[in-house]
């Protein structure tokens, strides 16, 4: 918290495949790593160990409009899990405080979904993205 100000929604900007989002409504991403408990004699844990550590299936869901904008970029036929690996950019600083950037590598929709009902005021897009490991915090 930077002077009472927390991070909002308005800080953020997020870009893929060079085009700043205008038309993201949520972002997700993240990591997780093996820790496990090492036994040795008796009943308790002698040592902890350090296992793999993988990415966090993430998200984004994009308005309907920001989405066809990629679409219209794909050959005719293609669906989101045939677009080409991509990095998400996404910077954010509250009013007054610093810019953090995290960059998150070589993201792929893994799987999509569309949908609309009738009380709701547009149409989004859910995007499911297989990612690299997020780096967090890139000067």
């Amino acid at each position: 918290m930077i002077n009472g100000n927390e991070y909002a929604w308005e800080d953020v900007q997020i870009v893929i495949m060079g085009r700043l989002l205008t038309g993201v409504t949520d972002v997700e991403y993240g990591a997780t790593r093996a820790h496990t408990n090492i036994h040795g004699r008796g009943s308790e844990p002698v040592a902890m160990g350090r296992g793999k550590k993988d990415s966090k299936p993430g998200k984004l869901v994009l308005l309907q409009s920001e989405f066809e904008a990629f679409q219209n970029a794909t050959p005719a036929g293609k669906d989101p899990t045939d677009w080409a690996p991509f990095d998400m950019v996404v910077a954010y600083a509250p009013i007054g405080g610093v810019i953090t950037t995290d960059i998150i590598p070589f993201c792929r929709v893994s799987d999509y979904s569309k949908g609309i009902g009738t009380e709701t005021e547009n149409m989004k897009v859910e995007l499911t993205l297989t990612t690299g490991i997020p780096k967090l915090n890139v000067p």
